[in-house]
């Protein structure tokens, strides 16, 4: 039997996946080299090019100049206005210029009087440099700790922020080596990850748990389902006179971790022990709204059969009909032991 439940409504007044040829990368990288992948994938993108007579030089130190220089192209950056460029230590023909300037405006390089372009960087600047540059949240809260990055070192929140989400390892199980130079082939690989780790994050597979304090997965593993649901949803609408309520992948997402929630924490209601009620959530995951409803249905082995079970219900079916809703996002989530939960959330923007 399908176990149904409804929410009242609340008023609030990159990508990595070009590869190049195995053949002729460059003559100092084969096929089988640890980072072959990401120093194809930073050669197809235009990213980090060779460094002289073919070759990548992989174990080669990055300078200062260098980093700027690859983050730039990894994020696809415009040139701001060069106004207040205060580094006395970088040429005004410099190739790196426009690179370092977008990224002092940014906050990503701090503007003092000397920028050290040919100084080499080390593995701990790096991490807060490539945090800042991909906007990633860091926090106080790390599952990942090293025995040479103590709690009281400077670098110890940038560092095992990216180490949570794998971005960044160790060089042994247990040590980082924040001292030691980067080299092409690591930055290359960090970048690849971030820019994947990008792209999740665009395409609503990740997000951010304030919370929590962590990155968590938030992939729809039913997508068909859930746009069969909308589909179905809006027919039933159509046919009252209403508007099609359109799909809000953010919504969605937020469906996503409902359900999820609800499989993690054994429960089956509209109050979270964790998120509280979905208005909560949507606060905690800085979803904007001014009107927030959700239906909830237990073991509908169909699309077809929760929306059926929901129109037979008279609070389900109004929170559907509801002509104020604009947005709805579907999730369906089924655990291990065959459970299937569903989750319908519905807003005004």
């Amino acid at each position: 039997m399908a176990i149904i439940t409804f929410l009242f409504t609340f008023i609030i007044v990159h990508s990595t996946e070009v590869r190049a040829s195995t053949e002729n990368l460059y003559s100092d990288v084969s096929s089988n080299h640890w980072a072959y992948e990401s120093i194809s994938a930073m050669k197809d993108l235009n990213i980090m090019t060779e460094s002289n007579e073919g070759k990548f030089l992989p174990n080669g130190f990055v300078t200062r100049a260098d980093a700027v220089q690859f983050i730039f192209n990894a994020l696809k950056l415009e040139p701001t206005t060069e106004t207040g460029f205060l580094f006395k230590d970088v040429p005004q023909n410099a190739t790196y210029k426009h690179a370092l300037f977008t990224l002092t405006n940014l906050g990503v390089i701090e503007n003092t009087s000397k920028f050290h372009p040919n100084d080499f960087l080390t593995r701990a600047q790096l991490c807060k440099i490539l945090s800042l540059a991909f906007d990633i949240v860091i926090d106080q809260k790390n599952h990942t700790n090293f025995r040479d990055v103590p709690s009281s070192h400077w670098a110890k929140n940038y560092i095992g922020s990216l180490a949570d989400i794998g971005i960044i390892k160790g060089t042994t199980k247990t040590t980082f080596s924040p001292n030691e130079k980067v080299t092409r082939a690591q930055i290359a690989i960090f970048l690849d990850r971030l820019m994947t780790f990008q792209n999740e994050l665009a395409s609503n597979e990740v997000i951010y748990d304030f919370l929590q304090k962590e990155y968590i997965h938030t992939i729809d593993h039913h997508p068909k389902w859930s746009a069969k649901v909308v589909q179905l949803v809006n027919e039933e609408r159509e046919k009252q006179g209403l508007s099609k309520l359109q799909y809000d992948s953010k919504l969605a997402q937020l469906a996503v971790v409902k359900g999820n929630d609800m499989l993690k924490r054994k429960y089956f209601e509209h109050y979270s022990p964790f998120y509280g009620y979905a208005w909560d959530m949507a606060g905690i995951f800085d979803y904007s709204f001014t009107i927030i409803g959700e239906n909830l249905a237990r073991n509908s082995t169909s699309p077809e059969a929760v929306v059926q079970a929901w129109l037979k219900s008279t609070s389900h079916k109004n929170n559907m009909m509801n002509k104020n809703y604009t947005n709805t996002g579907v999730a369906c989530v089924k655990s291990k032991d065959g459970d299937i939960y569903w989750v319908q959330l519905f807003s005004k923007k």
